[in-house]
């Protein structure tokens, strides 16, 4: 189980960044990934940034606008930023945040847009690129993602004031960045001396429009390539590169913009189009390739061209007309399409409820009404499924309520990633062993969400989870052989006995890999009168091994691109897959948060 990222930096917040880093790359399967040749230069790099006390600055050439269509075929939706986008700077957002966490000064990502490098060549107008710059820089804010810059070229390179307010000052800057690039920056480009702009070339071959003289227009393309990376080399030392072209991630870091295991031809979100297909799990495609006739094009709220939804029964809610949109990283949000609704809770069938929860985890509704009766909150989890029981009985009030031992549960305290019932068992009645039942679903309304800051529930999924076990963490396949032991002390509603449980486990009903955990919870971090730790080990496996192996799949259920940080609206309901998911709760101090919640089988 070694790790690249096990190799300890003088500054522990060095090491700390460094992991991350090493997380977020991609590892290409067409050139060899070099990533510890370059891990002494990234960590001097570090050491000064980290000493200096300044945030952690990365670069990224990207985003310049829209792949041009040819002819008829177009690989995207339109010119403007879509879905695709939307996820695209999610992730970025989420690589600084996570330094963030563990480096006070922070992170951000620098977006420099390409698009006065390739602009020309590729028959974009300035207008087409402005346009589509503008909009995504809007986008950014929308999402209020605080980790994100943009900057032009010409604007990086000093050869500019500031960044351009119209488009006529946009496009004399773009003359002017031109003109650097083609001379002062210019050089020959020998592709079979470099591996990484080799990879770029090959990348060439298949993803540049059709012209007379390929090579010629291939070799154009890498010369203003290598002349951009040079622009940038000369702006500051202090930045970490990032690529979005494959690369063996030295001198620089390559970054798939999508969720782990929807992006396999490794497409970048200006070359194609997010895909809800027909098992409402999420593909990142070629729009060109795909058969128009089984898709529907969704739109969002300003009527743009957003994303690709595969035709299929499971997004067919009768007469209900509904927007079904992915969430970010992991779930889907169901809401009545601009114009339509509010639809009555009520008149749901949970059949399609049932179906759509269990391909895609969790399931969000918002935008539907229900009368604030538990009656109608049972009947209809009884229309979902066998409602399984507790002492204390079906429907539970999620508040803070000490007078009520649910260890810390109902607490305003953070909790530990785990899934609902590992600790509800039944004594097996040949070995007289507890077993743990765990259910299917969690079915939450949200009564009330007044809290400022704090009180997000976190879901961290296995269908993410589960690609991003490597030579890093551990292989899928070395996991699947070992166990976990857990206990916590017994209450009124669970716990006091011992568990030895698989950490990978089929999913009862689909039969496909599930991750299995209960995040390790020492005494220190229980704050409440009620709470009490989890034991957790490998066993087998000596301590310390064991609990490095649990520190790195703890830090995986965390990972922006695995874990959904859900803030509560008052009247959502959520369908959460409990074998698929894990969740846990951030803090909270004030503010009022009330979560109705029953458990489905």
């Amino acid at each position: 189980m070694s790790s690249i990222t096990s190799i300890p930096a003088a500054d522990p917040q060095v090491s700390k960044i460094l992991s991350i880093i090493a997380a977020y790359r991609h590892r290409s399967q067409n050139v060899p990934d070099r990533f510890s040749k370059f891990i002494p230069q990234l960590e001097r790099q570090l050491d000064k940034i980290v000493a200096k006390g300044e945030p952690v600055e990365f670069i990224l050439p990207a985003f310049p606008f829209k792949a041009p269509a040819e002819g008829k075929k177009s690989k995207t939706l339109g010119q403007l930023p879509d879905k695709a986008e939307e996820i695209a700077l999610n992730t970025l957002d989420g690589l600084a945040d996570s330094i963030a966490d563990i480096y006070e000064p922070g992170a951000n990502v620098i977006i420099v847009s390409d698009a006065s490098v390739y602009g020309d060549l590729l028959q974009v107008s300035d207008a087409d690129a402005y346009e589509y710059q503008s909009e995504l820089r809007n986008l950014a804010s929308s999402l209020s993602l605080k980790h994100l810059k943009f900057v032009r070229a010409g604007t990086l390179a000093g050869t500019v004031s500031k960044d351009a307010q119209t488009l006529e000052q946009y496009s004399a800057q773009v003359r002017k960045t031109r003109c650097e690039l083609d001379t002062t920056f210019a050089e020959e480009v020998d592709a079979n001396k470099d591996e990484n702009i080799k990879a770029t070339s090959k990348h060439y071959d298949t993803a540049l429009p059709t012209k007379q003289d390929p090579a010629a227009f291939k070799a154009e393309m890498l010369k203003r390539g290598k002349a951009f990376a040079k622009l940038i080399e000369s702006t500051s030392s202090s930045y970490v590169r990032l690529s979005i072209h494959e690369s063996n991630n030295v001198g620089k870091i390559t970054l798939d913009l999508f969720t782990p295991g929807t992006n396999p031809s490794f497409i970048t979100p200006w070359h194609g189009a997010v895909a809800v297909m027909a098992d409402a799990s999420v593909r990142i495609v070629d729009a060109s390739k795909i058969d128009k006739n089984k898709f529907d094009i969704a739109t969002n709220a300003q009527g743009r061209p957003w994303l690709l939804r595969e035709k299929s029964d499971l997004f067919n809610w009768g007469h209900m007309k509904l927007d079904f949109e992915p969430l970010y990283p992991c779930g889907m949000i169901v809401k009545p399409q601009h114009g339509s609704g509010p639809y009555r809770f009520e008149d749901v069938d949970m059949k399609h409820v049932r179906r759509l929860a269990l391909s895609t985890a969790p399931l969000l509704l918002r935008g539907f009404t229900m009368e604030v009766q538990k009656e109608v909150f049972r009947a209809k989890a009884n229309e979902l499924g066998e409602i399984q029981m507790w002492p204390f009985g079906d429907i539970i009030e999620i508040r803070e309520n000490p007078g009520m031992n649910m260890n810390n549960v109902l607490t305003n305290e953070a909790m530990p990633f785990h899934y609902d019932g590992v600790f509800k068992t039944v004594k097996d009645e040949k070995t007289g062993e507890a077993i743990s039942v765990p259910p299917l679903f969690q079915m939450f309304r949200n009564r009330a969400a007044a809290q400022q800051v704090g009180g997000l529930t976190l879901f961290s999924s296995s269908r993410n989870m589960i690609p991003l076990l490597g030579p890093d963490t551990i292989p899928l396949e070395e996991l699947r052989k070992l166990k976990w032991k857990t206990f916590t002390a017994a209450n009124p509603q669970f716990g006091g006995s011992e568990l030895v449980l698989p950490f990978i486990a089929p999913h009862p009903e689909t039969g496909v890999d599930t991750f299995r955990f209960h995040e390790p919870w020492p005494a220190e971090k229980c704050i409440g009168a009620t709470s009490e730790p989890t034991i957790v080990e490998v066993p087998g496996m000596d301590a310390s091994k064991g609990e490095e192996l649990c520190e790195k799949l703890t830090t995986l259920m965390y990972d922006r691109r695995v874990t959904l940080r859900h803030q509560w609206c008052e009247g959502d309901f959520v369908f959460n897959d409990n074998a698929t998911t894990h969740h846990t709760r951030t803090a909270f101090e004030s503010g009022h948060r009330e979560l109705w919640r029953v458990h489905v089988n």
